[in-house]
């Protein structure tokens, strides 16, 4: 009995290891010789010890049973740290400049493929496979996409790659590639019918390529008119959020033109968007009024108009204080920072003490909350109050500790740091 149970641990421990990705133990040149006897290809990752992305892909990728268990089958796998002198002569060969960068060789060491920064799991598969011959290269797929101008499956996935495959181009190449993509989606719109899109793959392709509302917007038309069915297959919340968002950005862009055509606009929060602001709370405040103190707000910041924009700001926040969140306070922070290029007229830092004090009240990540609080600092400053503005600082400094970004943390602590010199 003892021993079953013994050959099963040892099964499942085996099981687990062969389901990552099995690494090489040897030099490159015996990895190229173990290759060819196998008839495989051979997969590099350089890396560093001191690089996040390539500690990310070591612990969240590479240990991907679907991921092993393709690389094993078809690849020689091993791992170079860039920065030992024995490769040094291959890290010069190859170019690796920037971690981590993963090659696809062939037994004779000639780059099949290169991949540079971390990938997601999915990504890394598929740049094997087009490796293998499993997938198509973007660019052959597109190739086949144009002889067969119907094929919405094709249209469908070039779709889906071309965001990944459009940041790897540079130059001429990178701008060729956007237009033909831009091309691409409203042509897959009308051979797949909008009627056929209401599933959580087309939504996807909707919220990555129809970015803003155009004039008689048939696709944002759509959306809205089946709210419910796209609830059910991908969230409520998502399709809300995605309307809303496209929504609001349309109303703010009359706003900053000095338009009141945001006004008539407006009137569909009464109408065919009912539905969907009927699921938001905006505390006490109705949702059509809601919106209203906000567009009138944000219209009134755009002309300079600081007063206004504030009263109308400050009815929307008592009305709806109870429902909001931490975005809802920064946004118009923000925003505001932004039309007056960091200078804000006089009298302005006080009333911005009190919304970054309501934000701050709020959970939120460590790099955000650093950030509030150096605005806050800078506002006390401004308002004369030197005591408040150290304690402020301070504070941002402790926190901004908790930023995983280590780049990030330590630029925003300098800022700070600097700061307080000032003071």
């Amino acid at each position: 009995m003892m021993k079953y149970v013994l050959a099963l641990l040892f099964m499942g421990v085996l099981g687990n290891l062969s389901a990552q990705i099995v690494f090489f133990q040897g030099t490159f040149e015996e990895a190229l010789k173990q290759a060819k006897a196998e008839k495989k290809d051979v997969f590099i990752d350089f890396y560093t010890e001191w690089c996040g992305p390539c500690k990310v892909m070591a612990q969240k990728v590479f240990t991907v049973p679907e991921v092993g268990d393709y690389f094993n089958k078809h690849f020689v796998s091993c791992k170079l740290n860039a920065e030992a002198p024995e490769q040094a002569e291959l890290v010069k060969k190859y170019g690796v400049e920037a971690f981590p960068t993963m090659l696809f060789v062939n037994v004779k060491g000639e780059v099949l493929r290169l991949v540079l920064g971390a990938k997601t799991p999915n990504a890394l598969l598929r740049e094997a496979k087009m490796v293998t011959g499993d997938m198509l290269t973007f660019e052959k797929l597109y190739e086949k996409s144009k002889k067969e101008k119907k094929n919405t499956e094709l249209q469908q996935e070039l779709l889906f790659r071309a965001p990944e495959f459009i940041t790897t181009q540079t130059g001429y190449n990178r701008d060729k590639w956007m237009v033909r993509i831009e091309a691409l989606f409203p042509e897959y719109v009308k051979n797949k019918k909008l009627e056929n899109m209401i599933n959580a793959e087309d939504f996807y392709i909707i919220s990555m390529y129809h970015t803003e509302i155009k004039d008689n917007d048939e696709i944002f038309d759509f959306l809205v008119k089946n709210y419910l069915g796209y609830a059910e297959k991908v969230g409520k919340e998502k399709i809300q959020d995605f309307i809303l968002g496209l929504y609001n950005n349309y109303i703010v862009s009359f706003c900053k033109n000095g338009k009141q055509d945001y006004k008539k606009h407006l009137e569909r929060v009464k109408g065919d968007l009912q539905p969907v602001y009927g699921d938001i709370s905006f505390g006490t405040l109705p949702a059509y009024e809601a919106i209203s103190l906000l567009a009138d707000g944000y219209y009134s910041l755009y002309r300079k108009d600081i007063n206004m924009f504030f009263e109308k700001m400050d009815r929307y926040f008592s009305g709806a204080e109870k429902a909001l969140v931490v975005n809802d306070y920064t946004q118009p922070i923000e925003d505001l920072y932004t039309v007056y290029r960091g200078n804000l007229p006089e009298g302005t830092h006080a009333k911005v003490i009190v919304w970054l004090d309501k934000a701050l009240q709020h959970e939120m990540e460590a790099q955000l909350r650093t950030r509030l609080l150096y605005m806050l600092g800078d506002c006390f400053c401004a308002t004369g109050n030197l005591e408040k503005a150290k304690q402020s600082l301070n504070q941002a400094f402790v926190v901004s500790s908790g930023i995983e970004n280590v780049e990030l943390m330590k630029h925003l602590q300098n800022m700070i740091q600097e700061k307080l010199r000032e003071l």
